[in-house]
C-alpha cells in the first residue's frame, strides 16, 4: 500500500509540473498573437493617418462640407473599435476633434498633407513592421530558451524520483538478504558477501540520488530565475524594441501638419492647442503599461515551480558534504568565473544596446520636418522637397537599426544567462560553505584523540610531526590551502577576506621547518633548473627530482 501511495504522489508531481508547463506554453503562444495584434493595431493607425492626410488634400476644393464628412468617416472607425487609453490613440481622438473645426483652410495644406506629411509615416510604416517582425522572432527565440529550461527541470525532476525508486528497490534486496542470514545459519560467506555486495550497490545509489537532488534544485532555481527574467524584463524590452520610433515619427508628423497650420484663422486655435497637448502626452512607456495592463493574464508572471521531493526526502537545499563536496567547489569555480565573464559581456552589451538606441533615435529625428513647417505670411503654396541626401541617411539608419536589434539580442540573451547562472552560484556558495565548515569540525573531531604528542607543528620536523599526529598532511597547510581556493578569486562576495595573512602563515611554517621541504643537497640541481630556457624540459627535470 505505501509503495502504490509513493506511486501515485509522484505521478501527481508530474501532472502538476506537466500542466504547469503547459499553461506556461499557451500564455506565450497569447503573447505572440498579442504582439501580433499590437502590429496590426498600429499598422491600421498608420495607414489610417495616410489616407486621412491623401484624402484631406483632395477635398481642400470643398473644405468645409468634405472636412465634416472626413471627420465623421474616421470617427465611426474608431467607436467600431474598443476605446484605447494610449497615448497614440488619444492624439488620434484629439486630432479628429480639431478637423471638425477645420471648415475654413488654406488651400497650401492640401499641397503639405499630398506630399510632405506622407512620406514620413510610410517610412514609420515600413521600419515598425520590420523591428515588430525582428522582435517577435527574438521573442520566439527567447521562449525557446525558457521552454528549454522547464525541459531541463522535468528531466531533472524524473531523474531524481527514478534514482530514489531504485534506492528503495536496493534497500528491500539489502533487508531480505539479511533475513535470509538470520534464517540460515549455513552458507554463512556467501550470504555475507551478498549482503555486502547490496550495501555497496545502496550506498552507490544513495549517492546518485544526493547528486540527482543537486541537479533537480538547481534546475528548479534556475527555471524560476529564467521566468523571472522574462517576465518582468525581457517583456518591457521586446516591446520597446517594436514600439522603437513609432511615437517619435508620429508625433514629429502631427507637430509639422501643426505648424504648416499656425497661420490659420484664430478661431481653430482652441482645438490646435488640444492637439498639441495630446502630442505632448505621447509616452512610449506609458502605452508599453497600458498594453501589459490590458493583457494582464497573458503577460503576468506564472507561479514559481515547487520542491517537489519524495515524501522520504527531508533535504530543500544544495548539500556540498563528504563525496560531492569537492564537486560541488569544482562546479561553484566554474560557474563563478563564467559568471563574471557573462555580468561583464552582458553590462557591456547594454551599454552598447543603449547607445545604438539613442543613435537610432536620433537617425529617426533627422529628417525634414523642422524644414518644411516654414510658411511666408502671404500663405504660400510652393512645393517643400525633402534633402537630396536622404536616401544615404535611410541607409545608415538601416545600418543602425541592424546594430541595435544585434546587441539588443546579445543583451536580453545574455541577461537571461546571467539570471541562470546567479541563482546557481548562489545556491552553490551556500552549500559550499556549510560543506567546508562541516568538514572542518569533522576533522577535528578526527583529530581529537591525537591532539596531545610530543612534536611541534612550527619549528619541528613534519615527517615526525605527521606520524605522530596521524594527519596525512599537516591541518595547517591544509586549511589554507583550501581558504586561498576558496576565497581567492570570488569578486561578487561582500565579504572581504585577509588572504595575505593566510598565505604569510603557510610561508612562515615552510619557511620553519627543522628540514626544508626540498633537501639542502638539492639546491645546486635546483639552481641549474630554473636557468633553462625551455619549459618543457624545465618541467621534465622537475619531475625526476622530485621522483
Amino acid at each position: 500500500m505505501t509503495s502504490h501511495a509513493r506511486l501515485r504522489k509522484e505521478r501527481v508531481g508530474v501532472v502538476d509540473y506537466d500542466t504547469q508547463i503547459k499553461e506556461v506554453r499557451c500564455q506565450l503562444v497569447d503573447q505572440l498573437k498579442v504582439l501580433d495584434l499590437q502590429l496590426e493595431q498600429k499598422t491600421q493607425q498608420l495607414q489610417d493617418m495616410t489616407d486621412y492626410l491623401r484624402r484631406r488634400g483632395e477635398i481642400e476644393s470643398e473644405y468645409s462640407r468634405s472636412l465634416e464628412k472626413l471627420a465623421e468617416r474616421f470617427t465611426l472607425r474608431i467607436k467600431r473599435k474598443e476605446p484605447s487609453t494610449h497615448s497614440v490613440s488619444q492624439v488620434w481622438l484629439a486630432l479628429l476633434a480639431q478637423t471638425r473645426q477645420e471648415s475654413r483652410d488654406h488651400s497650401g495644406l492640401g499641397e503639405s498633407c499630398s506630399n510632405i506629411l506622407i512620406q514620413p509615416i510610410m517610412y514609420c510604416l515600413d521600419y515598425t513592421q520590420r523591428l515588430a517582425k525582428k522582435s517577435k522572432d527574438l521573442c520566439t527565440q527567447l521562449q525557446d530558451g525558457l521552454l528549454k529550461v522547464t525541459t531541463e527541470l522535468q528531466t531533472a525532476w524524473r531523474t531524481y524520483h527514478q534514482y530514489h525508486s531504485e534506492f528503495v528497490s536496493a534497500e528491500g534486496k539489502l533487508r531480505e538478504a539479511e533475513k535470509q542470514e538470520e534464517k540460515q545459519k549455513q552458507s554463512a560467506k556467501k550470504l555475507e558477501r551478498l549482503i555486502e555486495k547490496r550495501q555497496l550497490k545502496v550506498q552507490e545509489i544513495q549517492l546518485k540520488c544526493g547528486k540527482a537532488r543537486n541537479d533537480y534544485l538547481l534546475n528548479l532555481s534556475a527555471a524560476n530565475s529564467s521566468m523571472n527574467k522574462y517576465y518582468l524584463h525581457d517583456i518591457t524590452n521586446l516591446i520597446d524594441c517594436a514600439d522603437l520610433g513609432y511615437h517619435l515619427s508620429l508625433g514629429r508628423v502631427i507637430k509639422a501638419y501643426l505648424a504648416r497650420r499656425s497661420w490659420a484663422q484664430q478661431n481653430l486655435n482652441t482645438g490646435l492647442q488640444q492637439l498639441q497637448e495630446a502630442v505632448d502626452d505621447l509616452d512610449q512607456s506609458r502605452d508599453r503599461d497600458n498594453l501589459l495592463q490590458d493583457h494582464y493574464n497573458t503577460f503576468s508572471m506564472p507561479v514559481r515551480f515547487p520542491y517537489q521531493p519524495h515524501e522520504e526526502d527531508q533535504i530543500s537545499e544544495v548539500s556540498a558534504e563528504c563525496e560531492m563536496r569537492c564537486e560541488m567547489e569544482t562546479r561553484f569555480k566554474q560557474i563563478q568565473a563564467r559568471l563574471k565573464t557573462m555580468t561583464e559581456e552582458t553590462e557591456e552589451a547594454g551599454k552598447s544596446m543603449s547607445a545604438a538606441k539613442s543613435s537610432l533615435l536620433a537617425g529617426i529625428g533627422d529628417d525634414d520636418l523642422e524644414s518644411s513647417t516654414g510658411l511666408s505670411q502671404a500663405g504660400s503654396t510652393e512645393n517643400l522637397t525633402m534633402k537630396p541626401s536622404v536616401a544615404r541617411r535611410r541607409a545608415n539608419l538601416l545600418e543602425v537599426e541592424n546594430l541595435y536589434l544585434v546587441v539588443i539580442k546579445e543583451y536580453l540573451v545574455g541577461g537571461s544567462l546571467v539570471s541562470k547562472l546567479q541563482a546557481k552560484h548562489d545556491l552553490l556558495k551556500v552549500a559550499v560553505e556549510k560543506g567546508s565548515t562541516s568538514s572542518l569540525r569533522i576533522r577535528k573531531n578526527q583529530s581529537s584523540a591525537n591532539f596531545f604528542h610530543n612534536q611541534k607543528l612550527f619549528s619541528g620536523d613534519m615527517l615526525s610531526f605527521i606520524k605522530a599526529s596521524g594527519q596525512q598532511i599537516p591541518y595547517v597547510v591544509e586549511s589554507c590551502i583550501r581558504f586561498i581556493n576558496l576565497y581567492g578569486e570570488d569578486p561578487l562576495s561582500e565579504q572581504r577576506y585577509d588572504l595575505d595573512s593566510v598565505a604569510g602563515v603557510l610561508k612562515l611554517y615552510f619557511r620553519c621547518l627543522e628540514n626544508p621541504l626540498f633537501p639542502i643537497e638539492s639546491t645546486s640541481q635546483l639552481l641549474q633548473c630554473s636557468r633553462k630556457r625551455f619549459y618543457k624540459r624545465k618541467h621534465l627535470t622537475w619531475l625526476r627530482m622530485i621522483s
